[in-house]
């Protein structure tokens, strides 16, 4: 299909890739030493302020780059625009992240989306990143062990407090699948972490013992759309 199709890059339109080197290296990794330990936002040094005020229910988050330049076009790319293929290129990230950590794993999922908005968009793009991560790692995958059980508005234009209370309770876990084990949360974005903290919750409450979450781009500012 590329051979008929050939793609174009997500950043500079250049044909023949997908992210061509050129934009690959404008995206530059978050300086983890510099970041909050817990959520990883990024340049705070410390604990940052929303983490001191109410710990998210996840074990630790870590986002490959910042949500902006080459990665946050690629990402509007391959959730707005039905470049599914983009997922693979995309998720070479996570896979570096992911191995940098350390973490041990038992089962893979993604942030689920509504019934309705799966309708409405077709795919769930944090699906097939958690999918494609899952099989180079050998760490299984699983698509039903969380799920949202509450439709909730976009946090596009919401701050962090309105954030956590729009996702509050919108999640449940599997215990069947989850109890005992470790789970490795995966999401394109994360900006509050709010919604990673919701489901983490959900997992915890059905017996998981630790949740890791991970994405490929974090927001700079915690008011961030």
């Amino acid at each position: 299909m590329d051979w008929l199709y050939p793609p174009s890059c997500a950043g500079c339109g250049k044909n023949g890739e997908r992210l061509c080197t050129s934009c690959l290296q404008q995206i530059i990794p978050i300086d983890h030493q510099r970041a909050c330990p817990h959520c990883d936002l990024p340049e705070v040094g410390h604990l940052c302020p929303d983490c001191q005020s109410q710990t998210p229910a996840f074990d630790q988050l870590r986002s490959f780059s910042k949500y902006e330049g080459i990665l946050r076009q690629s990402i509007h790319r391959m959730k707005y625009e039905n470049d599914l293929p983009l997922a693979d290129t995309l998720c070479r990230m996570l896979i570096s992240l992911f191995i940098q950590q350390n973490w041990q794993v038992d089962l893979i999922c993604p942030v689920p989306l509504s019934p309705q908005r799966l309708r409405q968009r077709g795919y769930n793009q944090s699906a097939l990143l958690a999918q494609i991560l899952g099989w180079a790692v050998s760490i299984p995958f699983n698509n039903k062990a969380l799920s949202r059980i509450r439709e909730t508005r976009t946090q596009v234009g919401l701050n962090a407090e309105q954030r956590r209370a729009n996702v509050q309770g919108a999640f449940t876990a599997q215990s069947k699948i989850v109890k005992h084990k470790t789970i490795l949360l995966v999401d394109d974005i994360a900006t509050t972490s709010a919604t990673l903290s919701a489901c983490a919750e959900a997992l915890k409450a059905a017996g998981a013992v630790k949740v890791y979450a991970i994405t490929l781009a974090r927001t700079v500012h915690l008011d961030s759309s």
